[in-house]
């Protein structure tokens, strides 16, 4: 990283700090002033007991409980939808016949809010894990398949001519050239289906969950206690923010170029 791109670095993680100490500064200041009523915004100091609360086992659940049941649901749900979306989106793209026949179902269903899936899966498959990952892999396999059938869309026609020129086989063309070209695309569309993934466990949790942090947000509401609302809330912001810096490093160790280009 050179001087200038540390120097952008440090500014935006300046204003970014600034950012949250903002909101949080205003949010202390508003309860303390009490402008508002404490179950329509809950102080910071009522946040923290609900969150110790909930550390010690709200409603006789741990939360490493909680967190587990998101995370397990999320990821398994996350895989299916990469070892799926992403094989079809290439070989829809290489593939006429496959685009054929794949494409105007994807159309059809694309419309459909994740949310919307949540009582066939309940009626399909129950109020356990498998009912939650079908919502997340339908959720979070949109992304992976168009992105994926975008990234062998762009390939730069002289790419493949010149390894056409090179006696280079269709195999070849697609596995060492359309791919790798397009890998930047399809990382961006896993990044795309990892947010989503997160957002639509927890949308599932809220109706058909005995733990996550759905269910914690839900359970809050139903008793009025705005805190254990808001705990649940932070939770979800904070590990989604822990996901997407985790996969941007997992991003630059695979497309290091990509890291160059951005900072050029």
């Amino acid at each position: 990283m050179n001087g200038s791109a540390r120097s952008n670095a440090l500014a935006r993680a300046l204003f970014g700090a600034l950012s949250v100490g903002s909101l949080l500064f205003t949010w202390w200041l508003v309860t303390s002033l009490e402008l508002v009523k404490p179950l329509i915004l809950p102080p910071p100091s009522d946040v923290w007991v609900g969150f110790l609360d909930i550390w010690h086992g709200y409603l006789n659940v741990p939360f490493w409980n909680h967190f587990l049941a998101s995370i397990s649901v999320m990821l398994g749900g996350y895989a299916m939808a990469i070892v799926i979306g992403v094989p079809l989106g290439i070989f829809m793209a290489w593939n006429r016949a496959v685009d054929w026949v794949v494409g105007p179902l994807l159309q059809i269903l694309r419309p459909i809010p994740p949310p919307a899936w949540i009582p066939l899966a309940i009626l399909w498959f129950g109020i356990g894990y498998a009912g939650k990952i079908f919502i997340v892999f339908i959720a979070a396999a949109v992304p992976c398949i168009l992105n994926s059938y975008l990234a062998i869309k762009q390939t730069p026609p002289e790419l493949l001519s010149s390894a056409r020129s090179l006696g280079a086989k269709p195999h070849t063309l697609l596995f060492e050239v359309a791919i790798p070209s397009g890998l930047p695309t399809i990382m961006t569309g896993l990044r795309i289906a990892l947010g989503i993934a997160w957002a639509s466990i927890v949308a599932a949790e809220l109706v058909v969950s005995l733990a996550g942090f759905g269910f914690l947000i839900m359970n809050g509401y139903r008793n009025l206690e705005s805190n254990i609302v808001f705990v649940g809330m932070a939770a979800v912001a904070l590990l989604g923010l822990l996901m997407n810096l985790v996969f941007h490093r997992i991003e630059r160790a695979l497309l290091p170029w990509r890291e160059d280009q951005d900072n050029g």
